[in-house]
């Protein structure tokens, strides 16, 4: 759901959960958890894939296969992974599938940390919110093709660090926060997602934050001019309170409609606090 107020710009997408420091100060995981200092993700000792396929999901020879349609050769699976060891998995290839694959909601272990490639979830699947050690738990990539993505009902197709990284994550309602432990409900591209608290110590209100769920429960990460207060820092947003229109934010703050005529009815009444300029 694109937002059309400018307090309401967009800074980045969904981070993982805690592994290393960002800038601000902020924990996250979206480095594999092995061999960060090289910057190169583990061999693992993939089974090769197809080499001369070029599907049209991604930067050419990149993507070896294509998650979408799981076209890898039996007893494979096509994974997203990082080709240069970081936050972005920018490239796809064929892993071999686990004997008795976790499904969604599983708990999973990502072997070579996160962004490495091969994992224990089912084919579709993918290992996120790996925490060191590798574990994680299995969520869906979201089906049909990269143009048009589609999730189960109750969840949005939503884009993580990468531009064909897309997974499946439960919806939420902001005000209320009702996500499992460990979560926070975010403002992802797509709509209101409960994704990992990767605040850290960071997050507080008026805090810069590095991604959508690099705020405390109740704040979203905010454009960095969106309040007097803002350290208006170029490397990262704000964090400022989510708002019911009509209610009181702090500061001399005013709670601003999202403006966003895609909205669902019962999240009409949502908003952030801000100043627009």
């Amino acid at each position: 759901m694109p937002r059309t107020n400018p307090i309401f710009w967009r800074l980045a997408p969904l981070a993982l959960a805690l592994a290393c420091e960002a800038a601000g100060g902020h924990a996250t995981t979206d480095q594999p958890l092995d061999d960060v200092d090289d910057g190169e993700p583990a061999d693992t000792g993939e089974l090769p894939g197809p080499t001369k396929k070029e599907p049209d999901v991604g930067p050419g020879p990149a993507f070896e296969c294509d998650p979408w349609q799981q076209d890898c050769p039996e007893g494979q699976k096509c994974n997203l992974y990082s080709l240069g060891g970081d936050a972005t998995l920018d490239g796809a290839k064929c892993v071999p599938l686990d004997d008795n694959p976790a499904q969604v909601g599983e708990l999973c272990i990502a072997q070579g940390g996160y962004g490495a490639g091969p994992d224990d979830c089912d084919a579709g699947l993918l290992c996120w919110n790996v925490i060191p050690g590798g574990q994680g738990v299995c969520v869906q990539v979201c089906d049909g093709q990269a143009v048009s993505p589609q999730c189960p009902e109750g969840q949005l197709c939503t884009k993580s660090f990468g531009d064909y990284h897309y997974k499946c994550l439960p919806t939420c309602d902001p005000l209320e926060q009702d996500c499992i432990e460990g979560e926070l409900c975010a403002s992802g591209d797509a709509g209101f997602v409960c994704a990992p608290d990767v605040s850290g110590e960071g997050g507080r209100i008026y805090d810069v934050c590095t991604a959508a769920n690099d705020c405390d429960r109740g704040l979203m990460c905010s454009a960095p001019d969106a309040a007097p207060q803002c350290p208006n820092d170029p490397a990262g947003g704000c964090c400022l309170p989510f708002c019911e229109l009509g209610g009181v934010c702090p500061d001399g703050l005013e709670c601003h409609d999202f403006e966003d005529p895609n909205e669902p009815p019962e999240l009409a009444a949502v908003g952030a606090c801000g100043l627009v300029p």
